[in-house]
């Protein structure tokens, strides 16, 4: 169950990241509140919403699991998400250095993650 409600975690995380900028790059609605104008899109709602979800996800995790395995996974899997979906998404580019790192952090999490419960 747990392994379920972090692989949600993670894609909610990194999909409210890609989402929120996705919705930056075009705000079409315009709200003034107390003087100050605010200008967002619903892709960035939307993103704002899964952001959130994710941290209330990440509260069940983190009270239910060891927080040196539990961070330090998030961590890699949510930033390695992140950088794909922006190459796929925003059509950013992922340099070399950028993909050994990636495979660093992921090795790195694993080796951590090694024999433990």
């Amino acid at each position: 169950m747990i392994i379920l409600l972090f692989a949600v975690y993670v894609v909610l995380s990194s999909s409210g990241l890609i989402l929120f900028k996705i919705g930056s790059l075009n705000p079409n609605l315009h709200f003034q509140v107390l003087g100050l104008t605010l200008n967002i899109s619903v892709k960035s709602i939307i993103g704002i919403l899964c952001y959130g979800a994710s941290f209330l996800l990440w509260m069940i995790i983190v009270s239910k699991t060891n927080l040196t395995i539990a961070m330090p996974l998030s961590i890699a899997l949510v930033n390695t998400l992140v950088i794909i979906g922006s190459c796929l998404f925003l059509k950013e580019k992922i340099t070399l250095i950028q993909g050994i790192g990636i495979f660093i952090v992921i090795f790195g999490v694993s080796i951590m993650s090694w024999g433990r419960k």
